[in-house]
């Protein structure tokens, strides 16, 4: 798999505000809603969690997507699919405001990897 993340030219007051990066010769565009651009500065991480889980998430027909990041905690987000498929990132749940088992996100990840 041949996969490069980089920054597009969309800005918004100079600020980015997408990625635009393809994945096995497939373009994918990577957006935050407003309130995410708001409260997260470095936005990195967050591009990274998501463009890292891409490639499964362009195999399957599913229209959401959520991704345990072990600093933000569970991304979530929305599949838009077309010429070019966008993954929207809706919400950001912190760990600290996810409820259940203490293996949680084990058990998140031993489902997604089914």
């Amino acid at each position: 798999m041949h996969t490069k993340l980089y920054s597009c030219s969309h800005k918004i007051e100079g600020e980015i505000f997408m990625y635009r990066t393809t994945i096995d010769g497939k373009e994918i565009i990577i957006t935050l809603a407003p309130k995410i651009r708001k409260e997260i500065t470095d936005r990195n991480p967050l591009y990274e969690a998501v463009f890292h889980n891409a490639a499964r998430l362009l195999q399957t027909k599913q229209p959401t997507f959520a991704v345990n990041h072990e600093i933000f905690g569970l991304i979530i987000g929305e599949v838009q699919r077309g010429e070019v498929t966008v993954f929207a990132v809706e919400h950001i749940i912190p760990k600290q405001n996810i409820f259940g088992p203490n293996n949680f996100f084990s058990t998140i990840e031993q489902q997604a990897n089914l």
